[in-house]
């Protein structure tokens, strides 16, 4: 919408009147003139900063004249030359064609003048691969070219989107990437806004800037389905990833845990039978049993109290590990499902065939895609 400003500015003065006139062509079907002529008055008739008139209004108001002068009426209508002249800026344009007939090649140039000035205001060109790339070019060519006569008016833009590091141009310049650090200041009026980034369907859409205010913009990019999957399985791999880091983790708990529990049970006391400390006081007290009994068993539990130590060694760096990596991967890794909406369909049917309730030997087939 325009601002209260813009709006005072259009309605306490008549609207600037505008001609758009046929388009000379070169190689191209006259036709094809034509309709790119209608299209460019059409958009900016659509913009309603213009009492625009187009190629084709000026045709028939010059068959109606004819008619009056072909009758001999001055008064058989309102409708005189004299409204012809309305009109303080004048579109003029040209288009080329080159290329084969199934490639055809357009180029279109574009010159806006101000009514009794010989240089023009502004000039926009532009080449197109086919009718429909040309068709399509012509909003943001139309917005280019009337840029000039919005310059006095300046009026700030703000634009953000659901991703970030997106391309952000207006009238197809870049201004930056999302998120924006500041607004952006342009001419006020229309403009074409364009929001990209790989992966994404670019969105293009026409944007009004008021004059002395700020416009806020919020883009919603929609990711390809090829994209998405990619997105969803990476996300589904890291946070899996994540996961087995805490399964690790867990286990590195267990293990250093019981690993300081068998060893401290192993290595005991002196008061303690069947215990390393135990039989070690007694071979210090020069009792070592049967055959050095005590002594073997000594040995052998002090070689099991060092595995368990090295048990419990290894469990506490496996948890140290595995905590780190799963603080890592779920904080920097992107979370699943922000895009399953956007997934291809996994082509999965599911049917179920059920009698009809009220039904006389009926059935209702219901499924799933």
């Amino acid at each position: 919408m325009l601002s209260a400003t813009l709006m005072l500015l259009l309605t306490a003065e008549p609207l600037p009147g505008l001609a758009v006139m046929d388009f000379a062509t070169e190689g191209a079907a006259p036709e094809i003139g034509t309709a790119t002529s209608g299209l460019v008055a059409h958009e900016l008739e659509r913009l309603q900063l213009f009492r625009v008139t187009s190629a084709e209004t000026t045709r028939v108001i010059l068959g109606v004249e004819r008619q009056r002068q072909l009758l001999g009426c001055e008064n058989c209508s309102a409708t005189s030359l004299s409204s012809l002249t309305s009109f303080e800026y004048l579109v003029t344009g040209k288009l080329m064609r080159t290329g084969s007939v199934k490639e055809p090649n357009y180029s279109l140039q574009m010159t806006l003048l101000k009514t009794g000035d010989n240089a023009p205001l502004s000039s926009v060109r532009f080449d197109a691969k086919g009718e429909e790339k040309l068709l399509q070019e012509v909003p943001s060519a139309t917005l280019k070219l009337i840029g000039k006569i919005l310059e006095g008016r300046q009026g700030a833009l703000v634009v953000s989107s659901s991703e970030q590091g997106a391309a952000v141009k207006v009238d197809d310049s870049q201004v930056g990437v999302t998120p924006l650090q500041s607004r952006v200041q342009i001419a006020a009026g229309p403009h074409l806004l364009t929001v990209e980034k790989d992966g994404f369907t670019q969105v293009r859409k026409e944007v009004r800037v008021s004059a002395d205010q700020t416009s806020d913009e919020f883009v919603r990019l929609v990711p390809s389905p090829d994209m998405a999957e990619a997105y969803e399985s990476k996300a589904r791999t890291t946070r899996t990833l994540a996961w087995v880091g805490v399964g690790v983790g867990v286990a590195g708990v267990a293990s250093f845990i019981a690993g300081t529990v068998v060893a401290n049970q192993k290595y005991g006391d002196v008061a303690k039978p069947g215990t390393f400390q135990y039989y070690r006081a007694l071979v210090q007290q020069g009792d070592e049993g049967p055959n050095g009994a005590y002594r073997t068993k000594a040995q052998t539990l002090s070689n099991e109290v060092k595995t368990w130590q090295t048990v419990s060694f290894i469990g506490a760096g496996a948890a140290g590990v595995g905590a780190i990596t799963a603080v890592v991967l779920f904080i920097v890794g992107d979370p699943p499902g922000k895009y399953e909406a956007y997934r291809k369909s996994t082509g999965v049917v599911s049917m179920q065939v059920s009698p009809t309730v009220g039904a006389v030997n009926g059935v209702s087939l219901s499924g799933r895609f």
